[in-house]
């Protein structure tokens, strides 16, 4: 699995620098011609926005995992007071390289669950939204809809965080140890525990991270349309370099302020029996070890939510823009009548579209891969 990453960041790097230089060359050729060329835009469905969601948020895990494991470590009562690198030496004496990548099968298959229900909400909300309320309450509206569209994820995120976590600590060894040993001493609530944490964490943080992410946007749209003495309502695009930017700043402010709201869902999620609740391990961690305890790995987090936010968001918004331009929906279905029966049937069915869409992006970055390094 590992040796696959190197590739996998060379990929997402280069889906980048494309979109960068083909945005770039587009404006360029906009400038130059007379007639102005026109996109048209088609409204994506729920699913299609859910498989963009999905496949930018699971490249993110997998490229800052190694700094979740340090990050996970150091929230723990085991890491108490350990800097980055000394968290990261103790991984890697106790286990290897591989420590670094323990849990990240769990959780690049619960955190891309989630992240496809979570991007799907977010953009079913916001397009609801879009005429309903007045353009200048719009902005604090997403915040909204950011903290609804985790509620409706939390369910797949939950027990996926727990398992990575537990796999991050050595508390088991696999999955399939761990799964049916946690069903059988707690049943269905101990892939819980910790939630009340991840709500407390979670919440605020997608609140922060996507509606710090779209206001950035649209004020730095608004302010190019000043400086072009454009109309309010005419269109404008961001660059994937503005995405970038917004993303990152967002995901380090966001990392901040949640820092502490992490810590104590690490310790929930890995010591559920010390504590009874999200108000007492807070209490207990302060008066045992200061208040500065609770900002234990707040360094760690930064490092991760920065570089983290600024990979996976560019990249949903390439994958939309992709599938929003293109020449036909990659998950549309064509209804059809059966001649004998009557019956409406799918010529198409969901999974299967979900593949052939999977495969195009995998294609579609491999060709950019080979072109940007033979041209």
């Amino acid at each position: 699995m590992y040796c696959h990453l190197p590739i996998l960041t060379i990929i997402t790097i280069t889906l980048l620098l494309q979109q960068s230089n083909y945005v770039t060359a587009k404006a360029a050729a906009a400038s130059t011609n007379a007639t102005p060329v026109t996109t048209t835009k088609r409204k994506l469905k729920s699913a299609e926005l859910a498989l963009c969601g999905s496949i930018a948020t699971m490249v993110g895990d997998t490229a800052m995992q190694p700094i979740d494991c340090i990050k996970t470590l150091q929230q723990s009562n085991e890491g108490v007071g350990l800097n980055m690198v000394q968290a990261g030496k103790r991984i890697f004496e106790k286990q290897g390289f591989k420590g670094f990548y323990s849990g990240l099968g769990a959780y690049v298959i619960s955190d891309g669950g989630a992240g496809a229900i979570k991007f799907a909400t977010y953009e079913a909300l916001k397009q609801w939204l879009d005429g309903r309320i007045p353009e200048e309450y719009e902005g604090a509206a997403y915040f909204g809809c950011a903290a609804l569209a985790f509620v409706a994820s939390s369910v797949v995120l939950v027990p996926g965080e727990l398992l990575k976590q537990k796999l991050q600590m050595g508390q088991i060894a696999s999955l399939r140890e761990g799964v049916p040993a946690i069903f059988a001493e707690e049943g269905i609530g101990g892939f819980f525990h910790g939630y009340s944490g991840v709500c407390f964490r979670d919440i605020p943080y997608t609140m922060l991270e996507l509606g710090i992410y779209d206001n950035l946007k649209r004020m730095y749209m608004n302010f190019k349309r000043r400086q072009q003495n454009l109309s309010p309502h005419q269109e404008m695009t961001t660059t994937v370099l503005d995405e970038i930017i917004a993303a990152g700043i967002s995901g380090a402010i966001t990392g901040y302020f949640t820092a502490p709201m992490d810590n104590i869902k690490t310790k929930l999620m890995i010591d559920p029996s010390k504590y009874k609740g999200f108000i007492d391990c807070t209490r207990k961690c302060i008066q045992q070890n200061g208040l500065n305890s609770i900002f234990d790995g707040c360094a760690a987090r930064i490092a991760w939510l920065m570089p983290f936010t600024a990979i996976y968001l560019p990249l949903y918004e390439i994958f939309k823009k992709k599938l929003e331009t293109g020449p036909a929906p990659l998950l549309a279905t064509k209804d059809a009548k059966d001649v004998r029966g009557g019956a409406r049937t799918n010529n198409r069915l969901l999974y299967g579209n979900i593949e052939s869409s999977s495969k195009h992006f995998c294609n579609a970055g491999k060709r950019k891969l080979f072109s940007f390094f033979t041209t």
